[in-house]
């Protein structure tokens, strides 16, 4: 199994088999390694500090708050990933472009305010030469493949349409958000 680089801890379900296989990526909880702040900062780049090799064949991101503005960070000439798993807010519908103000300190706090919806990772996916392909039936997480890849393998048309991957219930909802200060940017022009 080639590296991972994640950014996240391996507590959840969907890591159990990388712990059976000694894992051998990075993530957020190791004291060598956090990825879940400094990433985002002018004059960092982590992925170079800790050797990330150029091409990846897997990124995920699971950061709980602003996995987008992350994703919308990597430098794409410098690293590139043919997938990406990255978590969404299925709360909102998908219909609706919408992603957190980075700059709010309060971060995630359980409720359904954190991420951004559907379409704006779509949205942010294309404009970096993804396509969504799938959208976990938990609503948690959304898989992306470099759309050339997809082009390659004669299976681009094949790829269903936003509203058909789009989780409308999977059975939980978060809490809401009672702080009427916390605030959503609408239509990320700065793509």
């Amino acid at each position: 199994m080639g590296q991972l680089v994640r950014s996240m801890d391996l507590a959840g379900p969907e890591n159990l088999e990388l712990k059976t296989m000694s894992w051998g990526g990075k993530g957020r909880h190791s004291p060598q390694a956090n990825f879940c702040r400094p990433i985002r900062s002018p004059g960092r780049n982590l992925f170079e500090k800790y050797n990330v090799p150029h091409i990846l064949d897997l990124l995920s991101i699971d950061i709980d708050y602003d996995d987008y503005w992350v994703w919308k960070a990597i430098d794409l000439h410098r690293f590139d990933a043919r997938a990406v798993v990255i978590e969404y807010n299925w709360d909102i519908s998908y219909t609706e472009h919408r992603v957190v103000d980075p700059n709010d300190k309060q971060r995630w706090t359980g409720t359904n305010h954190f991420g951004a919806s559907i379409l704006a990772m779509t949205t942010l996916g294309k404009k970096r030469g993804y396509t969504l392909v799938y959208a976990e039936r938990e609503g948690v997480n959304l898989f992306f493949v470099k759309t050339d890849i997809l082009q390659c393998q004669n299976v681009l048309d094949q790829v269903m349409p936003i509203d058909k991957l789009a989780i409308k219930n999977p059975g939980w909802q978060h809490r809401m958000e009672l702080d009427k200060n916390r605030t959503w940017i609408w239509n990320d022009t700065s793509i």
